[in-house]
């Protein structure tokens, strides 16, 4: 998951952290931030060290300090909880998102439909819509049901038509 931002409580962090030199710190913020990123760390002394961008020899003097911040070999109960907090609403947003989406679809279709009713007059004479001459359409589930079917021609109102022409043109 792509994580651009990482929270840091800045008061429960320089409590905890009080008794870290100034590259310790530089250090312990880099395997948090690679840990907020990837969600784990590597059991690699050699890995742990690029990330630290210390030197091997300096990052195993240090790694003792660093890995109380730990527990279970590379793992940090506190950014643990925020990746865990940040996918729930992450999901929940998902969701929501996903919910507001149809019902947004559906209010366009509505207020569609309401404009489109909108030009058709209740009392409105309808006429055949003249058309080029076309084989009739036959929307009928099967043989049999054709073979019975009346054709009944469609009637459109004239306010419908020119409604629909100006939508068209537009």
């Amino acid at each position: 998951m792509n994580r651009p931002w990482m929270p840091l409580y800045v008061g429960d962090y320089l409590g905890d952290t009080g008794h870290l030199t100034t590259t310790q710190h530089g250090a312990y913020l880099l395997l948090m931030m690679h840990y907020w990123r990837k969600g784990e760390l590597p059991d690699d002394d050699k890995q742990l060290s690029k990330i630290t961008k210390l030197p091997l020899k300096v990052w195993t003097e240090y790694r003792e300090t660093l890995q109380g911040f730990f527990y279970d070999g590379w793992k940090h109960k506190r950014i643990d909880a925020e990746i865990h907090k940040t996918e729930a609403i992450s999901e929940k947003r998902k969701q929501a998102g996903f919910k507001g989406g149809i019902r947004s679809a559906l209010g366009r279709m509505k207020l569609e439909n309401a404009a489109l009713s909108k030009h058709v007059p209740s009392q409105a004479s309808a006429y055949q819509v003249p058309s080029k001459p076309q084989a009739p359409l036959d929307y009928s589930q099967s043989q049999s049901k054709k073979e019975g079917a009346s054709k009944e021609e469609i009637t459109v109102s004239p306010s419908l038509v020119a409604s629909l022409t100006r939508m068209k043109t537009a």
